[in-house]
């Protein structure tokens, strides 16, 4: 019989991010949010080491002042355009690249997941309007 109460359920590791930083293997399954107070990068892990299975997720918790964007970022030594996926905005728009942009007039509540695969990084997408998030 499954044990009821607190510790039973699905429970997230949450992280505000304040500054730019490198998300590292032990940071799976890691709920990072963003104010919006400071554009901020969140870094992944190269794929080779975040490995099958890794993933985390960005979403935008606060309202932007001026030009602070929130930022998914490929790792530079993961080549060219190791992320593919697709935002589910206003339109459905396919992506590709290595960075992620949350546009600093997006709403709170955007976000986007990162899936690593072992060949590519897999994003999902979730923003209010079209252009919310976009891809470089």
């Amino acid at each position: 019989m499954a044990k009821l109460g607190r510790y039973s359920s699905d429970r997230k590791k949450i992280t505000a991010l304040t500054a730019s930083t490198s998300a590292s293997v032990a940071k799976c399954g890691t709920v990072f949010t963003a104010v919006g107070d400071a554009a901020v990068v969140l870094t992944l892990p190269t794929i080779a080491d975040a490995g099958k299975g890794w993933w985390c997720k960005l979403v935008k918790s606060g309202a932007a002042s001026g030009g602070a964007t929130t930022t998914l970022a490929a790792h530079a030594d993961d080549g060219s355009t190791p992320m593919k996926g697709i935002e589910a905005s206003n339109t459905c728009t396919a992506l590709s690249g290595d960075d992620l942009v949350i546009a600093d007039a997006a709403a709170p509540g955007c976000q986007a997941e990162a899936v690593c695969d072992g060949d590519r990084w897999i994003i999902l997408a979730h923003g209010v309007a079209a252009g919310d998030i976009t891809i470089g």
